[in-house]
């Protein structure tokens, strides 16, 4: 401000004054009067007048608002009624479709975010009088205008008033003398020029009112020390570390930890927090109980677990046309609806039904059609169970409700019309859930029940809506509306505060850290908005469209929390990823004169607090018991080779992966489809069949035929079956397929087929495991041809000769499926477009296209192990028997010869590899200094 005003200190306001403080933001006007408080207290004083605190606009309506309730200014003198940010947002949005309708691609537009900007540019546009010459004029503030009028004339038709409108007229009210004033104002926070603030200071000053400007130093300005961590990560394990340290020495302690980037950075820094200060919170049971930090935004309300859940599922019901089966199965695990508690694990085993038999994208009449069925077939399991208790009933009714809310959501009609459907809806729906709330969510929960009842104030104002738009406008609000710490849930004002690093402090602290000060995000980059020419903002200095004056705002702020602490760090990443990044250009002052904090030692755990760690060894399991039964055939033997962690956790705990909604055909559908048509064609037949078709021109035929059949048997099979045109492109594929293996097929020497998809059961030490071969064939001399059928290129022969046979399909059908009978090969059957093919080993050259002999594949099949053939089969059965005997010993170990045999591990995050990783580089240093971690883990 020119002149500038007087300074105070905020200890220098008398408890008993009737002081106004006018603030930037509301946050500091809120942390100004509890710092006001926490300094009356201190100075030994019972009771006191508490700060008045507000931003300029808050304070003008309060002003204005007590001069009309008084009669001073009479009820005729005001312009009309005057609207809310949510009544005039459907103001905007109509005025923005009424005018996009014509646009080919108005759907692309995110209309959200453009009533959003062109309600800020109203504001822009009045307070700052801003004038766009002719030749600046762009098609964007041309359209801005456009609807700027269609707004302007509802509003003069119905005698409504924007907010930039009110905001003006309280101005001019307060200039012509209408209102209270105080006898001392203060302003706070105010670093760049506000012209709002500039007019009533200036009418404020007209009419005799003491003005000040609040000083914010507690202290000298102190050199600050600095932190360039690795990445953004390192950079809050650091913060937290300095603040647990803090928070040991000085159990009382104030600390702020401002972040330039705090949305982007929160949900790190608050994981950085709890492992530092409350390591042992593990489980839900921690949930309610008070934390040492706390965030000063709060937590929007849409994000609030029992408000997310309500949003998700009135979603559901308004969209149900077009459902991701992922959502409504992550919906179907959400708390907060019909039996969360009682019907959980029915409800989780629901999501694995529905991913198996939908697609990816489907109506939520199918899923409610084929949810329903479920049910029904699990009811009738616990009525024969005698399960009186059971929760399939309940969940029934809440689809149904869920179905019929659908139903309900057609047409058009009021916003409060909307609201109570919403209402009721989630209360058939069983809405917050069973799960007692935590005093956050019950919190949650009233503010969205008084969302819903305000609706009835956008009915004149909206119209008849569909349900759509009525929901977009309540998800808006519960994002807007943030849910903050609320007072009385603590006995004690939290130790740690996190806040942008605009907001800036109102009492003294004890210490504080600048986190995130590079170059890409402090001083912030210039957001002019959109709809105004830039350079017209410029021009007339809005802060947000200038990069000087926000270096300048950056620049004041910056110093402000210097001279807020004792002690003061700046902290910034040296990368992100691949990419390099620099600090912040407005620290080069700071940086000469400050002391660098070492990263190691500001990140190191107190010794006074380091708890003891005591190692485990966990590489075996408790033995198969007798009466244990351990399902996975082939793949339970595969997995043990690969890594025997893998195969305890999928096949004895039963561990997996979600099935993953596909559209009808995955690549697991195609190949049970390949198998199909490959045993309609061969069963019963042999290679004379398959040359006499081809001599006759009749091959192209049999193949329709046998493809026709295998589309016919897998629909039987289909829980959903395959449209038409999906099934007439299946049919071309394999069609093609076929005819170029079967070519394939016909350069072979003689031989007919013995079996096709035989099933077998045998057991291996004690170990039952079911079998399904492929195909046997017999050759002339009647040794036999095990194949194994792959339809794509990750099978592999490679592992034969290995001590642990990572492909053990056609080693178990050579070695103890069929022992006795003569065997002349075994080979996978690669059977794909590109390059068909069979990949093994045989007894002697030419009884496959491109499969060697044992002999002339010595380099893989050493002379000295293999001497010969039926070396080769005892070696296969040696070592299968091992591992069998490994799952039933229970052996268990994270252990894997190539961490690239892992890559279709379903339970791979269990295995937590990075820890084994450390574990392993540990115990090598320690039994052999410098030497490397190369190598197959011990257990």
């Amino acid at each position: 401000m020119e002149p500038a005003l007087p300074r105070l200190a905020l200890a220098d306001l008398p408890g008993g004054a009737e002081d106004v403080v006018l603030c930037a933001t509301a946050h500091l006007a809120t942390d100004l009067r509890r710092a006001h408080g926490e300094a009356q207290a201190r100075a030994g004083r019972r009771l006191w007048r508490p700060l008045q605190g507000a931003t300029v606009a808050q304070w003008l309506e309060h002003t204005i608002s007590a001069a009309l309730l008084s009669g001073e200014i009479p009820p005729a003198a005001m312009p009309g009624r005057f609207l809310t940010p949510a009544q005039e947002r459907p103001l905007w949005e109509t005025a923005l479709r009424e005018e996009m309708d014509s646009e080919p691609l108005a759907d692309l537009f995110d209309t959200e975010a453009l009533v959003a900007a062109a309600i800020e540019a109203d504001q822009l546009f009045r307070l700052w009088r801003i004038e766009v010459p002719a030749d600046l004029e762009s098609e964007e503030y041309r359209a801005f205008r456009r609807w700027q009028e269609l707004v302007a004339e509802r509003c003069r038709n119905a005698r409504w008033v924007t907010q930039a409108e009110a905001l003006l007229w309280r101005l001019a009210c307060l200039e012509r003398g209408a209102g209270k004033m105080p006898q001392r104002l203060l302003i706070a926070g105010f670093m760049t020029h506000d012209p709002l603030l500039e007019q009533v200071l200036r009418a404020l000053m007209q009419r005799g009112v003491a003005l000040f400007e609040l000083d914010f130093a507690t202290s000298a300005p102190v050199a600050p020390r600095h932190l360039p961590a690795a990445d953004r990560a390192a950079e809050c394990r650091a913060a937290a570390a300095w603040a647990r340290d803090w928070r040991a020495r000085k159990p009382d302690v104030r600390l702020r930890i401002a972040l330039a980037d705090l949305p982007a950075t929160q949900a790190t820094l608050e994981a950085a927090l709890e492992a530092a200060l409350r390591p042992q919170a593990v489980g839900a049971g921690w949930a309610p109980l008070p934390r040492d930090f706390v965030f000063s935004d709060g937590q929007p309300l849409a994000e609030i677990e029992p408000v997310a859940t309500a949003l998700r599922l009135l979603r559901l019901a308004i969209g149900p046309r077009q459902v991701a089966l992922a959502e409504f199965g992550a919906l179907l695990c959400a708390p907060g609806w019909a039996g969360d508690l009682s019907a959980a694990d029915l409800r989780a085993r629901l999501d694995v039904f529905l991913r198996e038999c939908l697609p990816a994208q489907t109506t939520l009449e199918r899923i409610v059609r084929r949810s329903l069925a479920w049910l029904r077939q699990e009811d009738e399991k616990a009525e024969k169970a005698n399960d009186t208790d059971s929760q399939t009933r309940r969940l029934a009714v809440a689809l149904a409700a869920l179905q019929d809310a659908a139903r309900q959501s057609a047409g058009r009609a009021a916003p409060s019309h909307w609201a109570a459907r919403f209402a009721a809806w989630l209360e058939n729906l069983g809405w917050p859930g069973e799960r007692p709330l935590l005093v956050v969510e019950r919190f949650a929960c009233d503010a969205l029940s008084e969302l819903l009842t305000a609706t009835i104030l956008l009915d004149d104002v909206a119209g008849r809506i569909e349900a759509g738009m009525a929901w977009r406008e309540l998800r808006r609000q519960c994002r807007a509306r943030r849910i903050r710490p609320l007072p009385g849930t603590r006995t004690s004002q939290p130790a740690i505060e996190i806040c942008r690093l605009g907001d800036v402090p109102a009492g003294p602290l004890d210490g504080v850290w600048l986190l995130g000060l590079n170059e890409s995000v402090w001083p912030p980059l210039p957001r002019p908005n959109p709809l105004l020419p830039a350079a017209v903002q410029r021009a007339r200095g809005i802060p947000a469209a200038s990069a000087t004056t926000l270096a300048a705002a950056a620049r004041e702020a910056q110093a402000v929390w210097r001279a807020s602490a004792a002690e003061v760090v700046f902290s910034w990443s040296r990368q992100a990823g691949e990419r390099m990044l620099r600090p912040s250009p407005l620290l080069a002052d700071a940086l000469a004169v400050g002391g660098l904090l070492s990263e190691g030692k500001a990140a190191l755990p107190a010794e006074s607090t380091a708890p003891a760690i005591e190692l485990l060894d966990d590489a075996r399991a408790p033995a198969v018991s007798a009466d244990e039964r351990v399902r996975g055939g082939t793949a339970l033997l595969a997995a043990q080779a690969i890594c025997p962690a893998w195969a305890f956790y999928r096949y004895r705990l039963g561990a997996a992966v979600l099935p993953a909604p596909t559209f009808l055909l995955d690549a697991r559908a195609r190949g049970a489809l390949l198998h199909l048509a490959l045993e309609a064609f061969w069963r019963g037949r042999a290679q004379a069949d398959l040359l006499r078709f081809m001599e006759s021109g009749a091959l192209p035929a049999e193949i329709a035929r046998v493809v026709d059949q295998a589309l016919a048997e897998f629909g039987r099979r289909a829980v959903e079956p395959l449209p038409s045109r999906l099934a007439g492109l299946e049919k071309v594929r394999l069609e093609a397929l076929l005819a170029r293996w079967l070519a394939l097929e016909a350069a072979r020497p003689p031989f007919r087929v013995l079996a096709c998809e035989e099933r077998h059961e045998i057991s291996i030490e004690g170990l039952p495991v079911r079998l399904v071969v492929d195909r046997v064939d017999a050759l002339a001399d009647g040794r036999l041809v095990i194949l194994d059928y792959k339809s794509g290129r990750t099978a592999r022969a490679e592992s034969w000769s290995e001590a642990r046979l990572v492909e053990p399909q056609l080693p178990i059908y050579a070695s103890c499926v069929y022992p006795d009978r003569p065997l002349a090969a075994v080979a996978l059957a690669r059977v794909v477009s590109d390059a068909p093919g069979f990949a093994g080993v045989a007894e002697e050259s030419g009884l496959l296209p491109g499969v060697k002999s044992l002999d002339e594949q010595r380099r893989r099949y050493a002379l000295e192990v293999f001497p010969d053939w039926p070396a080769l089969r005892r070696h296969w059965a040696g070592s299968i028997t091992e591992l069998a005997r490994e799952i039933l010993q229970g052996v268990a170990a994270v252990v894997c010869e190539r961490e690239s045999d892992l890559a279709y591990c379903e339970v791979k995050p269990l295995l937590r590899l990075a820890e084994r990783r450390q574990q392993w580089e540990e115990t090598q240093a320690i039994l052999a200094p410098g030497a490397g971690a190369a190598g197959r883990a011990v257990e």
